[in-house]
């Protein structure tokens, strides 16, 4: 198993809100409380479930964890079905698969769209630069934003949900030009838990080969 580069790093270089009784609230609005919520955050962990349809392959369900730390760090450790663990620092993604003694390193600087996830969940305060915003639909506790990228990128577009009570991203679904699909459900989230920038460090096992794109 291995979990697309491409998908995972341009979501990156991407509160209670008083609602009752509402339908909608425009989207000015929640991209505003988004970058209130947001900046007050240093570092955040969550629980993941990742959902990716593939054309041709079907849906595959992945689950895991995933910490980030501004201002362009994330790590995400993948448990089921398989152990994968991704680092991004320093302008650098790498995918380690232990199972295959195998890590592939890829240079940020030359694939800028590679993990548009971090992308999105680490600059929420250019969001409305990057791309056209609609929605705003209440549905539950759940907010619901549209965004279409204004640029050329990895993706056609992205569906958001945010915790209307917490302000916080519960899910995140990125639909490529492929035709492909994958969404991401956080929980558990906890923010500001002060963690060290050698937890997103990778040093390479001996024995594991390494590959350089």
């Amino acid at each position: 198993m291995k979990i697309r580069l491409g998908i995972l790093v341009s979501l990156l270089l991407l509160i209670t809100f008083p609602y009752e009784g509402h339908s909608k609230a425009g989207p000015d609005e929640v991209i505003t409380r988004l970058k209130s919520t947001y900046s007050d955050v240093k570092d955040l962990t969550a629980d993941f479930t990742q959902k990716s349809i593939i054309i041709g392959f079907g849906e595959k369900v992945y689950k895991g964890r995933m910490y980030l730390k501004k201002p362009k760090m994330v790590r995400w450790d993948y448990s089921n079905p398989a152990k994968q663990n991704i680092f991004i620092k320093d302008e650098k993604v790498i995918l380690y698969m232990p199972e295959e003694k195998q890590a592939i390193v890829q240079n940020l600087t030359n694939h800028p769209d590679a993990e548009p996830a971090m992308g999105l969940l680490s600059n929420i305060e250019t969001w409305e630069e990057q791309f056209t915003i609609t929605g705003g639909d209440v549905i539950g506790n759940v907010i619901n934003l549209t965004l279409l990228p204004k640029s050329m990128l990895l993706f056609d577009k992205a569906l958001v949900e945010v915790d209307k009570e917490t302000f916080y991203i519960s899910k995140l679904t990125l639909f490529e030009k492929s035709g492909n699909m994958v969404s991401f459900n956080f929980s558990g989230i906890k923010t500001n838990s002060s963690l060290r920038d050698k937890l997103f460090d990778f040093r390479i096992p001996k024995g594991v080969e390494v590959l350089e794109y």
